[in-house]
């Protein structure tokens, strides 16, 4: 049996799966991101298994930084693979909702192609990271947001196209004695409206829906999309999966090859990065150079080939032994 494993590095956390040659999640795994070098490690130690994996799948915002680390097969965006996981599991869904830790996504499907897809990245307003925020302040644990909000009985507005304004907005209301379950749900239907105001404003959306990511286990947002939909939102037994789950599929579809993956034992190998800024390009690349236990294994972040070319030259550098 071959297996494939797939990795979504969000800003915000990092998971990862690994899944058999009939599309069966075998193990899976999910952490905060504390820093990419040693979430990885964390990551990849916990996934320790004795199948051949034969592809590496990678995904989210440090997809090519940890792909260097780990040795990547194919990396792709997260609208792919998400994309691609919902596809798979619902062959009928039209509309996926994924709201993340730092960006929101809708991605709009007919006939099991993607026709259009709309990001936030510019605002914390309509992500995860606002709730998280507001959870600390109200001392309410992330995971029992949802079901605090629930017993909400008294309507509340608060601003949410900001999350700064939401904040402070929450604070106010928490100091004139509003519950923390009417304010909670607040902040779930402001999300929501936040949402459909910077992604779906214009577009037609249809049903089926579906809810991923880890803020999909929210069930106060859920009802919330379900009630501006009218209709019901599935949310998949493990959305926060999805994109590494997403992009496990690609690279057991598309790549044929030998595989990069350096395996499992990481956790004593030495990375080490070093950035540097190209001020006489145009392009002002700002330029990670990443080692392995003091060799060269590579470059993320340059939008052109001469600022790594001119950073070699000048100190010396080779693709070997530094």
């Amino acid at each position: 049996m071959k297996y494939y494993l797939g990795l979504d590095c969000g800003s915000v956390s990092m998971k990862a799966v690994i899944i058999d040659e009939n599309d069966k999640i075998i193990k899976s795994y999910y952490t905060k991101n504390h820093g990419l070098v040693d979430t990885v490690k964390k990551v990849i130690s916990n996934l320790q298994f004795d199948g051949e994996v034969v592809g590496v799948g990678i995904t989210g915002s440090g997809r090519e930084f940890i792909s260097l680390l780990i040795g990547g097969d194919i990396i792709e965006s997260e609208i792919i693979a998400h994309y691609l996981a919902a596809t798979t599991l619902y062959p009928d869904v039209n509309t996926i909702i994924d709201i993340g830790g730092e960006d929101s996504k809708l991605m709009i499907i007919k006939d099991r192609n993607l026709t259009s897809f709309a990001m936030n990245r510019d605002c914390g307003g309509g992500t995860g990271a606002m709730i998280e925020s507001i959870s600390h302040r109200l001392g309410v644990p992330l995971e029992e947001i949802g079901d605090t909000a629930l017993r909400s009985k008294t309507k509340v507005i608060l601003p949410s196209k900001c999350g700064i304004f939401a904040q402070s907005a929450v604070v106010s209301k928490l100091n004139k004695g509003v519950p923390k379950e009417d304010i909670l749900m607040g902040v779930c239907k402001g999300l929501v409206g936040t949402y459909f105001t910077m992604l779906a404003k214009g577009k037609r959306l249809v049903g089926p829906y579906i809810f991923q990511g880890a803020t999909a286990k929210n069930k106060a947002l859920v009802k919330c999309f379900e009630e501006e939909l009218k209709t019901d939102v599935i949310v998949p037994n493990n959305p926060e999966l999805m994109g590494a789950f997403g992009v496990a599929l690609l690279v057991k579809q598309d790549f044929k090859g030998k595989s990069n993956f350096k395996g499992f034992d990481v956790e004593n190998t030495n990375f080490k990065t070093e950035t540097f800024y190209g001020w006489n390009c145009t392009n002002k690349c700002e330029v990670t150079m990443v080692s392995e236990d003091n060799k060269l294994i590579g470059f993320v972040g340059n939008r052109c080939l001469k600022c790594p070319s001119e950073f070699k030259v000048k100190h010396k550098v080779l693709d070997k032994k530094m």
